[in-house]
Order: C-alpha cells, then structure tokens, then sequence
C-alpha cells in the first residue's frame, strides 16, 4: 500500500527541511518509502490524474511488456504514456524495468501496490 499525504504548506515544508537526508522533493511531493507528501490536494491531483490512476490500474491488470505496448492498450502516443511513467516512477507509485531485446531497448512498467490510500492532515 501506498499512502498519499495532503498536509498544509507550512508543515509540508518542516517535514522536507527537517528530512531533507531522506526526502526527494519532486515538484510539489516529496516521497518517503511507501509514503507520498503533498503540499496540497491540488499537488494531490497534479501527480494522481484520472488517466494516471487508469495507467496504474492497466499496467497492474494487463502487465504490459512495455510502454510502447501499454500505449497501444490505452489508445495513447507514446510520448504521453512515457511522460506520466515517469512522473509515476519518480513517486514511487510505478517502477520501470530496463531490459533489451536483440539490439533494442525496453522499459516494462510494473505496478507492484494493491492500493493507494489518501489521507488529509487537518
């Protein structure tokens, strides 16, 4: 399981600052083992998209051999779908597998999280 944290700006900042040996801070989430923090719900919805979540759950359901692949699934260009792997890979929430077939090279996406729960710091 992954955990999303929406917390407040000033407390998002102290944890990062006061974290700052562990925490990658990527745009406005900073990711900590299985634990995702995130300044603001908007920052919440810029990372978790609804075709992001959709990517996750094909990725996890049909395990596609790679991006290229995967683009074909979800009817996308390449392009968009290696973009927001990245952008998943770098939170933690996908990991993209390196591997080469004859003289190409390949990225695999791998969704291993069953769930992903979203917490609000009030």
């Amino acid at each position: 399981m992954v955990k999303i944290i929406v917390m407040g700006w000033h407390d998002f900042n102290k944890m990062v600052i006061s974290d700052i040996g562990k925490a990658v801070k990527t745009g406005s989430f900073s990711k900590q083992e299985d634990v995702i923090y995130a300044e603001s719900l908007g920052a919440a919805r810029r990372l978790m998209t609804s075709e992001r979540l959709r990517m996750l759950v094909e990725v996890k359901k049909r395990r596609p051999r790679s991006l290229y692949e995967l683009a074909k699934m979800m009817k996308k260009d390449i392009k968009t779908i290696s973009t927001d792997a990245t952008i998943l890979s770098q939170a933690g929430l996908m990991k993209l597998e390196k591997y080469n077939v004859g003289k190409r090279k390949k990225v695999r996406p791998i969704v291993s999280a069953r769930k992903i729960q979203l917490e609000f710091a009030i």
